[in-house]
């Protein structure tokens, strides 16, 4: 434990000298967990046989990690909540939602589609093997470490399910950033967004070419979060501390108590009159205790939700610092991307490599289609382009990608696409892109229905919502 947390130090401290120093990294804005946890790959894989046993224990550690971690970043998930205060367009918000759920049920339609015809029959793999693009393209490292758990599941069974999302949503973050930049010089060049900006973005793209490192004197020191509490009581960051690991530790009781109460209720229900194996094994499988087996970080989320109200109600919400739990969800999430990508079973993914590339170049066809033809199709005439860069870095890895990209359109903010964008998204997070329908959709549904049927009904959803958004658009 103590190796891999000092290894896991060295790495973050090897990742940020890395971007700090190399204009590459700053100009694909690749995250110092990401390089570390890609240098911790590479040591570990490559290892002399004499250090192969200390490198085996400290990867077999970290993959234990992000099973924690996700609960831990789903436990500030509804802890850590700001009230909005902008006002917009109810039009633009709502078409703006739906697009982010054509985007994202398209990831997993035509994933499951291809899965169906293109690698199924000469694989043997359960149908939610289909999930991986929304699983690490829409959904990021969080969610592929979520799903991890899911894949896992006796129901399913797909081995090397973590490692797989986890690559998938590697592979989607550098190619979401690269891509994004040529898709921008193409809008630059067909009069995409304003040419007054379009000169931006030559005089943008000259520092980048030639960026140099970060420069030495020091950027405005900025608060990451504001006491509540006098620092002679406790330490306000601890408090905070405290208040997110009791969200947690109120998940793991949710966690254990339902599942004390599924086997009780299995108790009641069992019955000693089934001889036939095949009968007994349905009955195991349809029982409370398999069915309510949900992953940690689902009951985290809702003990995050508990504390947020039973502050309320005791008039002490205001000792909740949001800005403070976001950092630390924040520093629990880079820790998770290193120990993820750094523990990947690169044995489990390779024996998939062909599947999951078929996967990959799926998602990235999909996902360019969305950017360049059906948001001109759905989204806001005036700022169509902006917006759909957003969400083309949300669907390929994280939504910071893009605004990473929209700010090389629009650095000012002139548009009212960010607007759009932050306004919508509750409508389509909590379901979508590592949402309650991400997690249900492969444990309650795919692997109980042909998924021939699946993926039919998944497209032809997609292709309903795309009519009615091109329709809404044409009658706004």
């Amino acid at each position: 434990m103590i190796a891999a947390l000092l290894f896991v130090t060295f790495l973050l401290l090897v990742g940020v000298a890395l971007r700090i120093r190399f204009g590459i990294f700053q100009w694909l804005y690749i995250p110092a967990s990401v390089i570390a946890g890609m240098l911790g790959l590479a040591i570990i894989q490559l290892a002399p046989a004499t250090a192969g046993g200390t490198a085996k224990a400290i990867a077999g550690t970290l993959s234990d990690w992000p099973n924690l971690l996700i609960a831990v970043v789903f436990a500030g998930m509804l802890l850590e909540r700001k009230p909005t205060e902008h006002r917009e367009n109810a039009s633009n918000v709502g078409r703006e939602a739906l697009m982010v759920w054509i985007i994202v049920l398209g990831q997993t339609a035509f994933g499951l589609l291809a899965t169906w015809i293109f690698i199924q029959p000469f694989y043997d793999l359960p149908n939610s093997f289909g999930m991986l693009i929304e699983t690490g393209f829409a959904g990021g490292h969080g969610t592929a470490a979520a799903m991890g758990e899911v894949f896992a599941h006796e129901s399913i069974a797909l081995a090397g399910g973590r490692d797989l999302g986890i690559l998938m949503a590697t592979v989607g973050l550098v190619y979401g950033v690269v891509s994004g930049i040529g898709w921008i010089n193409l809008g630059a060049r067909r009069g995409w967004f304003p040419t007054n900006r379009a000169d931006h973005l030559a005089n943008e793209t000259l520092q980048l070419d030639s960026v140099t490192p970060e420069p030495t004197s020091p950027p405005p020191r900025v608060p990451i979060g504001y006491a509540t509490i006098r620092g002679e009581t406790l330490d306000p960051l601890l408090l905070q501390t405290l208040w997110l690991m009791t969200a947690f530790g109120i998940g793991m009781a949710m966690q254990q108590a339902v599942l004390m109460a599924a086997a009780a209720a299995d108790g009641w229900f069992a019955s000693d009159t089934l001889r036939d194996a095949a009968n007994q094994q349905l009955s195991t499988r349809l029982s409370f205790s398999r069915i309510l087996d949900f992953p940690l970080f689902i009951y985290t989320l809702f003990g995050g939700l508990i504390v947020r109200r039973c502050t309320r109600l005791l008039g002490c919400e205001d000792r909740i610092d949001s800005d403070s739990i976001g950092r630390l969800s924040s520093a629990a999430m880079d820790v998770l991307v290193v120990a993820a990508i750094a523990s990947l079973n690169l044995a489990a993914v390779a024996t998939m490599i062909v599947p999951f590339s078929i996967l990959a170049i799926v998602g990235a066809i999909w996902t360019g289609v969305c950017l360049l033809v059906i948001s001109r199709w759905v989204l806001p005439r005036d700022h169509w382009f902006e917006l759909g860069l957003i969400n083309y870095g949300m669907s390929t890895g994280v939504t910071a990608t893009g605004f990473v990209l929209l700010r090389l359109v629009d650095p000012d903010l002139d548009t009212d696409a960010a607007e759009n964008y932050a306004l919508a998204a509750p409508l389509s997070a909590p379901f979508i892109g590592g949402g309650m329908l991400t997690i249900g959709l492969p444990l309650l549904v795919l692997e109980r229905v042909p998924l021939g049927m699946t993926s039919l009904v998944a497209v032809t959803t997609v292709i309903v919502l795309i009519v009615v958004g091109r329709r809404w658009q044409s009658t706004s």
